[in-house]
């Protein structure tokens, strides 16, 4: 992590003062990573245009930052408005008048409902990578995501928690992976199926890797931890060559292939015969939730598709899948 925000270069009119509110956050207990950088340039880039010759908010200035952009998701602008006010607040606390974004126009995002694959689709996303062509401009790109795509789906890993693995932190022999300190600063092993295991060696045999050795297991092209960011364009691209979503809409994100193992994963438990009171805990401590109600939120089902495991839990839960209405009209 420390390395990666070694790279982040504030140019903007702010530039003096964003590390500083990183440090700020973070001595309040709040875990400020690499997304919480790239939002933080973003913000101080933005006001570049004004040519300010000293730090300055103006009610028009955040006005013009929040403003909603095309095809842009209510959590996106959300996050940009809370960050111009908690920015305007450190500011202010330093002597500055910034302008502050009413903490009222800022509601929390709306719950939102995870996509669920089907088994079909994932299938058809998987058809999709394995057929990525070489790239000379990126090498390893038609090696790196068909096996991504399946260590988050096979395993239910966290987009960061996949990246931010390294080559030692995959045992081959065993087929059980290491998170490192993920989200909440917990850290867990996660046992792979022995066919996801052959793919993963399968796959350190054609990057050419020593597993003994440093570097991560999906390197970017100069060594170091592969971004986000591509992968949540590149997964939207594949999701339209898979027709699962038309042209123009936002679509399923990365994260929902968690929600959708999730899913997957108990369903499969409780077709085996297993008990619903074993099979919830086991899935929460795999996942690395801290508490089984963090894996409650994740099963938001249609009956449709998984009546069996609604019955299933339904007296245990009854308020976790709430009645869906449709509208014919």
């Amino acid at each position: 992590m420390e390395n990666k925000e070694k790279r982040f270069v504030f140019t903007g009119p702010f530039k003096d003062y964003c590390p500083q509110y990183a440090d700020y956050k973070r001595s309040l207990g709040f875990c400020f990573g690499v997304s919480s950088f790239y939002l933080l340039r973003h913000m101080d880039d933005c006001f570049k245009r004004y040519d300010l010759s000293s730090p300055v908010l103006t009610k028009k200035m955040a006005e013009d930052f929040v403003s909603r952009r095309d095809e842009e998701s209510s959590r996106t602008q959300h996050m940009r408005k809370s960050i111009i006010r908690q920015f305007a607040l450190f500011m202010n606390r330093k002597g500055f008048d910034f302008y502050l974004y009413p903490n009222e126009l800022i509601p929390l995002p709306k719950t939102f409902t995870p996509y669920i694959f089907t088994h079909d689709e994932i299938k058809r996303i998987m058809d999709v990578v394995d057929q990525l062509p070489y790239l000379p401009q990126s090498r390893c790109y038609h090696m790196i995501y068909p096996m991504l795509f399946r260590i988050l789906y096979g395993c239910g890993l966290r987009i960061s928690e996949a990246l931010a693995l390294k080559k030692s932190e995959v045992d081959l022999t065993n087929g059980i992976l290491t998170v490192i300190k993920a989200k909440n600063g917990m850290s867990r092993l996660v046992p792979m199926s022995w066919s996801l295991t052959d793919v993963c060696k399968g796959y350190a045999e054609d990057m050419g890797f020593d597993m003994s050795g440093e570097g991560y297991f999906f390197p970017s092209r100069d060594g170091g931890m592969y971004h986000r960011t591509p992968v949540y364009v590149r997964f939207k691209k594949f999701m339209k060559i898979a027709g699962i979503f038309p042209e123009g809409s936002v679509g399923p994100r990365v994260h929902d292939v968690r929600h959708t193992y999730a899913v997957h994963a108990l369903e499969k438990m409780i077709d085996e015969g297993q008990d619903v009171y074993c099979a919830l805990p086991i899935l929460s401590a795999y996942m690395g939730h801290r508490t089984i109600e963090s894996t409650e939120k994740y099963l938001r089902l249609t009956e449709q598709a998984y009546s069996n495991v609604i019955d299933t839990i339904a007296p245990l839960y009854r308020d976790v899948f709430p009645e869906v209405y449709h509208d014919n009209q």
